[in-house]
């Protein structure tokens, strides 16, 4: 029993001098740091004066929309709403008559009110259907919006595939992009039935010049 009570304060002494040390550490630390912070030019403030923008990565819910051609005579249907979700610019230098501008920022805000937006103009106009057209590219924004609204419950939601330049062919091609005219089959190149010789003449291919 004594044997205990001898080597019980030991214990307490160690683990006493243990937290000692450590707080001591730990406020030296503190000092170099805070001391160190003072002298540099560009020292971190100890109060942030504005607000740290926080990102969250939250994935919105998409859809599978339907892929629709430039071609297709539901684009110009009263029943359909237009949505163009070009720069405002592009907007105004040419859209589709009735379509609304819509754009779509790839690294703005998220979309969930315009969503809400959209939704409401469907139920005001009762649109058959939402169209929508954008630039095109890869990836291209309308068939982006395009899936948000159809992630959003938004039914009978299609894209126009190629967006705006597949339905005016004067507006510039992103690049990469080729869309072929419609109706007009591709070029083929001619068989090599014939050459020509250095004075021009054409020479059979299954002959030799003599």
């Amino acid at each position: 029993m004594s044997e205990l009570t001898t080597r019980t304060p030991a214990k307490r002494s160690t683990f006493v001098i243990i937290l000692r040390d450590a707080a001591i550490v730990a406020g030296l630390s503190a000092v170099i740091a805070f001391g160190v912070n003072a002298v540099r030019a560009d020292g971190l403030p100890l109060v942030q004066a504005e607000e740290y923008d926080i990102l969250v990565p939250c994935p919105e819910p998409v859809g599978d929309p339907e892929e629709m051609i430039a071609s297709d005579p539901r684009i110009k249907e009263q029943k359909s709403l237009l949505l163009d979700v070009r720069l405002k610019e592009d907007f105004d230098s040419w859209h589709i008559e009735g379509a609304r501008n819509q754009p779509f920022d790839w690294l703005g805000p998220p979309v969930d009110e315009e969503v809400k937006t959209v939704a409401k103009q469907v139920a005001a106009s009762r649109a058959q259907r939402v169209i929508v057209y954008g630039d095109g590219d890869n990836p291209d924004s309308g068939q982006e919006w395009a899936k948000l609204l159809s992630g959003a419950r938004i039914k009978n939601v299609f894209y126009v595939k190629g967006g705006a330049p597949a339905l005016n062919p004067e507006l510039p091609k992103p690049a990469g992009l080729d869309i072929p005219p419609e109706g007009e089959p591709p070029e083929e190149a001619p068989p090599p039935s014939a050459s020509a010789n250095p004075s021009g003449e054409a020479v059979d291919a299954g002959t030799e010049e003599p």
